[in-house]
């Protein structure tokens, strides 16, 4: 609950900046041509056309510079997201009006560990071909999706009131787990068995624990969901007042930790609580 109380406190210091800086901008143009030209029409023969072309700079100014900005704001955000999500093969489009959603398939190979597992894997086939969706709209918000054929829920967050109330609203509870390593973390499934299993698989807690950590210079708030047919990654809000940045190297780690864990899970036992995708999913 105090991280929402300080992402809400962020948003109204960012909208008193944004609009001091437009009452700087704003005030002295609309003085210089509004009420300047208003008065030398008003106190001189000056001619009529001495206020309307003024009054239509200053139009022009305040509509065309914030629609520019806007349309810069989004032609520097496409950059770069492209830097970020074309190299893996995903196409972009535009998403809810100021997002971008890139979506392809990844065909991950899958690499022997030891020597003794290298006839096995060279024996079947060895890739594997995933739906990847990258989504980065208002919020900030990032959402990293790797395709996966388990149908079963589990949700890991980290521990709050907020997310504690919304379990009881759900009428869900926590799993309660024996392991300080996870003590930070609520952690939702409806198969308790299944997400036991996965959490006590040290490769597999070891990349939670990782994506747990991910954007940490700026997401206030990060989420790891596995909903039936996609594992997912969540960063949410910004902790920065303005400032928030991914490198490509960053996000490569991300979706190369979802999909080791989406593999390590798909060789657990098939969970015995399943679910299916919802409408909004």
């Amino acid at each position: 609950m105090l991280k929402l109380l300080k992402a809400r406190l962020k948003d109204q210091m960012r909208g008193m900046v944004i609009g001091l800086l437009s009452i700087v901008i704003v005030v002295p143009l609309g003085c210089v041509l509004i009420f300047i030209p208003l008065w030398l029409v008003t106190q001189s023969d000056a001619s009529i056309w001495v206020l309307i072309l003024p009054a239509c700079l200053f139009l022009l100014i305040l509509f065309g510079g914030g629609f520019g900005a806007l349309a810069w704001t989004l032609h520097r955000r496409k950059r770069w997201l492209d830097s970020l999500f074309t190299p893996w093969g995903l196409e972009g489009s535009r998403y809810m009006v100021s997002g971008r959603q890139y979506r392809g398939t990844w065909t991950s190979v899958e690499r022997p560990r030891t020597l003794a597992e290298r006839p096995r894997i060279l024996a079947k086939r060895p890739t594997q071909d995933r739906e990847i969706i990258a989504r980065f709209y208002r919020g900030p918000t990032l959402d990293l999706y790797v395709g996966t054929p388990l149908q079963t829920r589990l949700g890991v967050g980290e521990k709050s009131h907020a997310s504690l109330a919304l379990a009881g609203m759900l009428n869900r509870q926590h799993l309660v787990l024996d392991d300080p390593d996870l003590d930070a973390w609520s952690v939702f499934a409806l198969d308790d068995e299944w997400a036991r299993s996965l959490l006590a698989n040290p490769a597999a807690k070891s990349l939670l624990q990782r994506l747990m950590r991910a954007g940490e210079s700026w997401s206030l708030m990060r989420q790891v969901y596995l909903q039936p047919g996609m594992f997912h990654l969540r960063l949410y809000r910004n902790k920065n007042l303005f400032r928030y940045d991914i490198e490509p190297e960053e996000a490569r780690e991300w979706l190369n930790d979802l999909l080791a864990l989406a593999r390590i899970a798909e060789g657990l036992p098939t969970p015995r609580v399943t679910a299916e995708e919802s409408g909004a999913e």
